[in-house]
């Protein structure tokens, strides 16, 4: 009989997590990936950082959003691994929020948004459940990662 593993309840968990991001490139889109140590937070929290929008709200600018995302998304990711400079050096986490506001900002918004939901509803990064019954909610009752991904960036 095999000994079971203990589950140890953390109090404040973080977990690495894909993050895809497409960018443009000549003639199209290319995507890359990179690995975020994400903050896992209670339902409670995820509502309390992620307020939703009224539906009659007016609809932001572009910028607004990303400066936005630029405050938000920093609270959920504590480190990352596999982002690098263009002399191929490590970007540190520190340059979150400017590459967030720079010109790639609406992709990683994108992609870091992705990433927020498939952690935060349970969704694999492949797309299956992360776990027997364990699923977002039908579009219809509210927004899913797989509808978050195709969404503006309102993170």
């Amino acid at each position: 009989m095999k000994t079971p593993i203990p589950f140890v309840i953390d109090p404040e968990p973080k977990v690495w997590w894909p993050v895809r991001v497409s960018v443009p490139v000549d003639a199209g889109f290319a995507e890359f990936a990179f690995e975020a140590q994400l903050r896992v937070y209670s339902e409670a929290d995820y509502a309390r950082l992620l307020p939703e929008a009224a539906p009659d709200a007016a609809q932001p600018d572009l910028r607004a959003v990303l400066a936005r995302n630029a405050e938000l998304i920093p609270q959920f990711v504590a480190d990352w691994r596999g982002v690098t400079d263009p002399a191929g050096q490590p970007m540190p986490i520190a340059a979150l929020p400017a590459t967030l506001t720079g010109p790639y900002g609406k992709a990683f918004s994108v992609g870091f948004n992705r990433a927020i939901a498939e952690l935060r509803y349970g969704v694999a990064p492949d797309g299956e459940s992360a776990s027997r019954g364990n699923s977002a909610p039908p579009p219809a009752a509210g927004s899913t990662a797989d509808a978050a991904a195709v969404e503006e960036p309102t993170i």
